[in-house]
């Protein structure tokens, strides 16, 4: 009985720590400011995803529903071409892109850095996937993954990469993305996402590859 009981107790613990209770989130190692400020949580699989517009880097306009009438769709936020992360994975995704768009998938990038940071990223990275600068920050709010910058995190990427957040933006204030990923089928539902404050932690290809079948 003692035994019944005790595995009993070791499977609830072990179901509410899945759950995530009682482990606290340092938002402000990332970055993320809490302080009478919102945090972003992401969408849910099974959303309706927000419509966008916005022009990539060639200048054209690019509507997700005209998008998605030809099929699924990668959506992925990153931070700027200051970010070591976010170049390492720009490459990644460039280097496996055929592995994606070969089974008919739209693969969109989304950031708030300027138009013109947006270009030298582009070609920094030679990258030939779509690149949306998102102009009046509509879209990281629609998939609720801005957030406001702290000023130690700031004062932080000043100090170790050179670089003015707010400035690489074009911004009088510093937001940026949980560099999170949507897969959204035809109809226009989240199938799969990868959302973690830790920007660290991003979808692999392997992750991207593993999920598409959802969005078929």
């Amino acid at each position: 009985m003692m035994n019944k009981k005790f595995l009993f107790f070791m499977i609830i613990a072990i179901s509410i720590m899945s759950l995530g209770y009682g482990q606290e989130i340092n938002f402000a190692k990332y970055g993320i400011e809490t302080k009478d400020s919102h945090i972003p949580r992401g969408l849910k699989v099974g959303d309706k995803a927000p419509e966008f517009t916005g022009y990539d880097q060639k200048g054209k306009m690019v509507e997700s529903k005209k998008l998605l009438e030809k099929g699924p769709m990668v959506l992925f936020f990153y931070r700027g071409k200051w970010c070591p992360v976010c170049s390492r994975y720009l490459n990644n995704y460039q280097d496996s892109l055929n592995l994606i768009t070969d089974q008919g998938v739209n693969f969109l990038a989304i950031t708030p850095e300027s138009i013109e940071n947006v270009e030298q990223t582009v070609k920094f990275h030679n990258i030939s996937f779509t690149v949306i600068y998102d102009c009046q920050e509509k879209i990281m709010k629609d998939y609720d993954v801005m957030f406001n910058v702290t000023k130690a995190y700031q004062d932080k990427i000043f100090t170790s990469l050179s670089t003015d957040i707010a400035k690489n933006n074009g911004r009088d204030a510093a937001r940026l993305p949980v560099p999170a990923t949507y897969i959204i089928n035809k109809d226009g539902i989240i199938v799969a996402i990868q959302f973690d404050p830790n920007y660290q932690n991003r979808a692999s290809i392997k992750w991207i590859i593993r999920n598409l079948g959802k969005a078929f």
